[in-house]
């Protein structure tokens, strides 16, 4: 089968868990393709794919927008994100599209007639089963629970939700009347796909309810970087503690910093990967990039903003998690880690160096070892049946 492999540039996260899926398919011996957006096309080629450069808003401006609660996708920038998804189907003729968080296809793949299967974190769909909370990263948040207190915010959060989930589909909606498509519920719409999506959670981290039977739970997607170890991973004081600091792709630089130049202080050794030279605290051990899993393996804890992927590789190498988030989604992830004893999350904009250190001693003690041990041996099981199967098993019924 051809098969298109889409991973949207505008984070490193989902264009990581498209490469994965996209490995597997060329293990199955599927005739692969692989898209992306500028951002990400040298990370592509070193990974050993022939990418085809997809229209993508650049990194930085999501994360801005994000950052403000705003919309990444006017309508100039969506019409051309489908004209970009035309060019690229006229051209390669795939008979199916796979895809992380391309959200155009929710209107490109009905144009072009093809069928394409989204892969999705559970809490950015319609069947999380768990109620979310007001986003302390959004200062507007802030402001509302200022005005009219914690208790009555979250009573009024899931209409503000609700409201705002269908404003950011406005412009998807806009889109598809005028091409005479049916309308959209919210945003969630976008972000999954009506074919059938790959769920990749565990289910007790991101419970969801009423799927379908063409949307499957596979598991975490852990992406490494196919690169040596760094030279002083082997010079490691092993009298001294160990601390990952991950500030990811979507990370605060000021949080990192400040954590960075915490544990130095208190006589922590601090691993780190993914930002400049110039940003690294004195003191640092650190690479562009690296093989997460053999920096987490050296690690007594691991400290980052709360992204999926972070997480999940964490737990799967049997080291608790300190999280600070940037985003909400990243808040989502957290309070499922405090919820199963994977880790802690401190406030997103009002921690203190007294916490930090105490959420760091805490999650060594036993209730929590024992909690990431469970989570290790669930994550491990998840990515053997992935291992175990071709991937088009996962749905292969809804394809015949």
């Amino acid at each position: 089968m051809k098969i298109l492999v889409m991973g949207d540039s505008m984070s490193l996260a989902h264009v990581a868990r498209a490469m994965v899926v996209a490995k597997k398919l060329i293990r199955d011996g599927h005739q692969v393709l692989f898209a992306t957006g500028p951002a990400h096309m040298q990370l592509a080629r070193s990974e050993g794919f022939d990418p085809i450069e997809l229209f993508c808003v650049p990194p930085e401006f999501a994360y801005e927008q994000i950052r403000k609660g705003s919309h990444i996708f006017s309508f100039k920038t969506l019409k051309a994100y489908v004209d970009s998804d035309l060019a690229v189907l006229q051209e390669a003729k795939p008979d199916l599209i796979i895809s992380d968080m391309r959200l155009s296809l929710n209107i490109s793949s009905a144009m072009a007639k093809v069928e394409y299967r989204a892969i999705v974190s559970g809490y950015t769909t319609n069947y999380y089963a768990l109620e979310m909370n007001p986003p302390k990263t959004l200062p507007a948040v802030g402001v509302l629970e200022s005005v009219l207190g914690e208790r009555l915010s979250r009573r009024l959060f899931p209409v503000v939700k609700s409201m705002t989930l269908k404003f950011y589909a406005r412009n998807f909606n806009r889109y598809r009347n005028q091409l005479g498509l049916p309308k959209i519920t919210n945003i969630f719409d976008v972000i999954t796909s009506p074919h059938g999506n790959y769920i990749a959670d565990l289910p007790e981290y991101v419970p969801c309810e009423n799927l379908r039977e063409t949307d499957h739970y596979i598991g975490p997607l852990l992406w490494e970087p196919s690169l040596p170890d760094p030279d002083w991973l082997s010079e490691i004081d092993p009298q001294a503690p160990v601390a990952f600091v991950a500030k990811g792709s979507t990370g605060d630089l000021g949080n990192f910093q400040r954590i960075c130049k915490i544990l130095l202080q208190n006589g922590w050794q601090v691993l780190a990967i993914g930002s400049k030279t110039e940003e690294m605290p004195a003191g640092v051990l650190s690479a562009p990039l690296a093989r997460l899993s053999k920096l987490i393996q050296k690690s007594r804890v691991v400290i980052c903003h709360g992204g999926s992927g972070t997480v999940y590789q964490s737990i799967h190498e049997g080291v608790p998690v300190v999280g600070i988030a940037t985003f909400h989604d990243q808040e989502i992830n957290l309070e499922r880690v405090e919820s199963l004893k994977w880790g802690r999350a401190l406030h997103p904009t009002r921690w203190t160096e007294k916490d930090l250190l105490e959420a760091i001693q805490e999650v060594q003690t036993r209730p929590y070892q024992e909690a990431v041990a469970q989570g290790q041996r669930s994550i491990r099981a998840m990515v053997a049946a992935q291992e175990a199967r071709p991937f088009l098993k996962w749905h292969q019924a809804g394809l015949e």
